[in-house]
C-alpha cells in the first residue's frame, strides 16, 4: 500500500528541518506518543535504531524505527517496523522560498500477516487521514512564533 502526501509550511526549510530534526518536539505533531527511546546507533542518524511507543486508549504498541537515509536538510527516511507491517517513510523537504517549504512524504507499507493484507486496501484512508493530521499537527507546531525557542 503506497501513498504520498504534501504540505506547504510557512517557515524556511532551516527552520522545518530544525523542528523536524528533534525528538523532543515529536510528541507534538504525533500526540499519541508515550516514549521515544534511542535503542543503537546515534539519534537521528542513518543506522540508528528507535523505540516509538504509542497509547491509544487501553492499547499501547511499540514500532521500531531505523533510519535510513539522512541528508540534511533535505530528506530524512525511515523504515519502521512491527509484527504486521514495515513501511518505509520518505520524508523531502524543498525550500520553494526563503519562508516556504514543501514537505513530501512517500510511504510505503508491506503488510506481513494475511490479514493485513486483507483488510489494508481498504483502511487505507485511515492511514492516510492520520498522516495528514500529524503533518498538520507538525505544520501548527513549526509555524507558531515559540517551536524553535522551546516554548
Amino acid at each position: 500500500m503506497k501513498y504520498t502526501l504534501e504540505l506547504l509550511i510557512h517557515k524556511s526549510r532551516a527552520e522545518v528541518w530544525r523542528t523536524f530534526d528533534n525528538p523532543e518536539n515529536i510528541k507534538h505533531w504525533q500526540t499519541t506518543l508515550v516514549k521515544f527511546e534511542t535503542v543503537s546507533g546515534i539519534q537521528g542518524q542513518p543506522g540508528a535504531v528507535s523505540n516509538l511507543t504509542y497509547g491509544e486508549g487501553k492499547r499501547e504498541f511499540v514500532l521500531t524505527e531505523k533510519v535510513t537515509l539522512r541528508a540534511e536538510p533535505e530528506r530524512f527516511d525511515v523504515m519502521i517496523e512491527n509484527d504486521f507491517a514495515d513501511n518505509s517513510v520518505k520524508n523531502t523537504f524543498i525550500a520553494i522560498s526563503e519562508n516556504e517549504t514543501l514537505w513530501k512524504i512517500e510511504v510505503n507499507f508491506k503488510f506481513k500477516t494475511l490479514l493485513m493484507k486483507l483488510i489494508g486496501p481498504f483502511v487505507k484512508k485511515n492511514f492516510v487521514k492520520r498522516s495528514e493530521k500529524e503533518m498538520e499537527r507538525f505544520k501548527e507546531f513549526v509555524e507558531k512564533p515559540s517551536a524553535l525557542s522551546g516554548e
